[in-house]
C-alpha cells in the first residue's frame, strides 16, 4: 500500500479512468483519456509515461495504455475506496446520493489505510470481498476489534454500551423509550445478520439490519 501514499490525485485519478474506460479489457486511447479528463494530449502522454516509470500502467505510443497487475491493484483500492465512502455518507449521513459521490471522489484521495479499514469494519464489508459493499457481515480476520462499532457487528450474547445512534426520526424517541439510547447498555440476544434481538435495562427489542447498522455501541 506504500505506493499508494506515494501517488499524487491527479495521478490517482489518472489510473482511475483509465480504469473505467478499459472496462472492455482494450487499450486506452490517450485522445479518450485527454477528453475524459479535460487535459492537453501532452499532458496526459507524461502523466501516463511517469505511471509507466513506476510500474503501474502499460504505454505503448499510438496503441495506448492499459494497466498493469499493480496499476489495477490501485484502481480496485481507489473504487473501494469510494465506494464505501458514498455508502457512509448516503446511508449513515443521509446525504443525497449525487453530493455524496460527488464528495467521496474528492475524500477516496486522502483517506488513510487506517481509516479505510475502519469505515470498512464499522460498514461491515469484508475485505477480502471488495466487490460485496453491501454486506452486514463481521471481518472476524481482524486481529482486535475496534472500540466502536457498528450493532451489526456484535455477536450473540454479547453485552456493550450504546455510544452513538445515526437515526433521526421518530425511531428516536421509541428507541429511547426502549433503553436504546447513548449511555445505556445492552445485551445482544440473537443475531442473524437480518435481524438483531436485543436486551436492555428497558426490556428487549428486534431491530433490522438497516437500523442496527445506525447504532454505535462501544465494545
Amino acid at each position: 500500500m506504500a505506493i499508494m501514499d506515494a501517488l499524487s490525485e491527479s495521478a490517482e485519478m489518472m489510473i482511475k479512468n483509465i480504469n473505467e474506460l478499459a472496462s472492455n479489457g482494450d487499450r486506452v486511447r490517450t485522445s479518450d483519456l485527454s477528453e475524459k479528463t479535460e487535459l492537453k494530449p501532452a499532458s496526459v502522454t507524461e502523466m501516463i509515461q511517469r505511471l509507466g516509470e513506476i510500474g503501474l500502467v502499460d504505454y505503448e505510443p499510438y496503441h495506448g495504455v492499459h494497466l498493469t497487475k499493480q496499476g489495477q491493484h490501485v484502481a480496485n483500492v481507489i473504487d473501494h475506496r469510494f465506494n464505501i465512502l458514498k455508502r457512509f455518507l448516503t446511508e449513515i449521513l443521509g446525504v443525497e446520493k449525487e453530493e455524496a459521490a460527488e464528495v467521496a471522489c474528492r475524500m477516496e484521495h486522502i483517506l488513510t489505510k487506517d481509516v479505510e479499514d475502519r469505515l470498512s469494519y464499522f460498514l461491515g464489508v469484508e475485505l477480502e470481498k471488495e466487490s460485496d459493499l453491501f454486506c452486514h457481515k463481521v471481518n472476524i480476520d481482524t486481529e482486535t476489534e475496534p472500540e466502536f462499532v457498528s450493532l451489526t457487528n456484535f455477536k450473540e450474547g454479547k453485552t456493550g454500551t450504546v455510544r452513538l445512534v445515526l437515526e433521526k426520526s421518530e425511531l428516536t424517541d421509541t428507541l429511547e423509550k426502549a433503553g436504546l439510547s447513548p449511555g445505556r447498555t445492552i445485551i445482544v440476544k440473537k443475531a442473524n445478520g437480518k435481524s438483531y434481538d436485543i436486551e436492555t435495562e428497558n426490556g428487549t427489542l428486534s431491530l433490522d439490519s438497516d437500523l442496527a447498522s445506525k447504532i454505535i455501541v462501544q465494545n
